[in-house]
């Protein structure tokens, strides 16, 4: 029968098992910093994998990828002078899900910054309410209101 026992973290990851792929990701993690160092376009672009002497890079999209292809001899000889002189070939692969983290960064910022109306703008479309039909003239004083709602919220 098996031990169920629950068991400690520093136990797992003395494992062989997990220990290899612990290595591993540490591995790639530097060599992904190593290469980004050495790449002008190190924001759309990251290390996937190496074996046998084959570095497997992906990026965002075919232009990045097309970009790489031609610093590819460039890049082989400087890894192979410092980090890896097994390096046989680097391959480039296109990876959309790349662009799509970017996206999602860039999504945090606000496309349109509501700009506080101002009293004098206030004054305006109270007075444009006055000859308006009934939907509009409410609608324009809701816009004056905000005026004043802005003026009583203390600015961050």
């Amino acid at each position: 029968m098996r031990d169920h026992r629950p068991q400690s973290t520093a136990s797992l990851l003395d494992d062989s098992q997990l220990g290899n792929i612990q290595q591993r990701a540490i591995a790639l993690s530097k060599l992904n910093k190593a290469i980004k160092e050495h790449l002008n376009c190190a924001e759309h672009c990251r290390v996937a994998n190496y074996r046998q002497g084959s570095l497997i890079i992906e990026t965002a999209s075919a232009a990045w990828s097309m970009r790489l292809n031609y610093e590819r001899n460039n890049l082989i000889h400087k890894l192979r002078e410092k980090l890896l002189p097994n390096l046989a070939d680097i391959e480039v692969k296109v990876n959309p899900a790349l662009a799509a983290v970017e996206q999602k960064a860039q999504d945090k910022t606000p496309d349109i910054v509501q700009k506080p109306i101002s009293q004098q703008a206030a004054q305006y479309l109270l007075s444009t309410a006055q000859n308006a039909p009934a939907k509009v003239k409410a609608r324009l004083e809701r816009l004056a209101a905000l005026s004043a709602k802005k003026k009583e919220t203390p600015e961050r």
